[in-house]
């Protein structure tokens, strides 16, 4: 039994050695190596920029996330102002009372869109103090506020916020142009890369293809020639 698993390792190992790792597979080898080196350098130049990308991408998404949530909540805002201020104008023009101006001041203020936006900006542009920001402009919106002084306090809070939130988007805006361009670089840079890598290999394994031929033997050409003509003679040779 053990001779004849040797035997069989045998064939084995002969077959393997003559139709697979013979002269023949080896020079395929080292023609198709620079091709393999070429998606080898590709695959970690890939790893690698995106590993460096991913930090930048993140924050291209978070700053892309605030701005457009600052964006909406300035637009509610700013609408609900637009219609509050309106309505005063016509409520001028008809010569209503002064309280009843400053319910419907106040109406429009308590608005969800209005003090909700205006809440959810304040925590945006001032996240470790937008409780205290906020604060005396409840404490007034909560009471039945009479008086000129307490319309522009109020107007004073809201033009503070609306100011930051305006100049925290100018901020977020350079700030992403800025990031789009360092990732617009990497990616130009990882193209580069990837491209020099894959013409090196074409180039090394075409050269190595033509360096691996076997040279011509000197007077080869003739020695085929003859050959050739000899073999034309015999064809035109008569048969008895």
């Amino acid at each position: 039994m053990a001779t004849f698993h040797a035997a069989a390792a045998a064939k084995i190992s002969g077959a393997f050695r003559r139709y697979i790792w013979n002269a023949r597979f080896l020079d395929a080898l080292i023609i198709t190596s620079p091709s393999v080196l070429a998606w080898i350098g590709g695959t970690i130049v890939e790893l690698a920029v995106e590993r460096d990308l991913r930090p930048v991408k993140s924050e291209l998404g978070s700053i892309q996330t605030e701005m457009s949530d600052l964006d909406r909540f300035l637009t509610r805002f700013e609408n609900n102002e637009l219609d509050r201020g309106a309505l005063l104008l016509l409520m001028n023009a008809a010569s209503a009372d002064m309280p009843l101006r400053y319910r419907s001041d106040q109406l429009y203020r308590v608005n969800v869109n209005a003090i909700g936006s205006l809440r959810r900006t304040a925590a945006i542009v001032y996240p470790d103090s937008w409780q205290e920001v906020m604060k005396p402009y409840e404490e007034i919106v909560a009471q039945d506020y009479d008086t000129p002084d307490a319309v522009a306090s109020l107007q004073n809070i809201e033009n503070g916020v609306i100011a930051a939130a305006k100049a925290r988007l100018v901020r977020d805006q350079q700030r992403f142009n800025a990031l789009a361009d360092t990732s617009e670089n990497y990616e130009r840079r990882r193209g580069y890369i990837n491209r020099t890598l894959q013409y090196l290999g074409f180039v090394l394994s075409i050269f190595l293809f033509f360096y691996k031929q076997p040279a011509p033997k000197p007077g080869g050409k003739a020695k085929a020639a003859r050959k050739v003509r000899k073999s034309v003679a015999r064809k035109r040779l008569p048969s008895f």
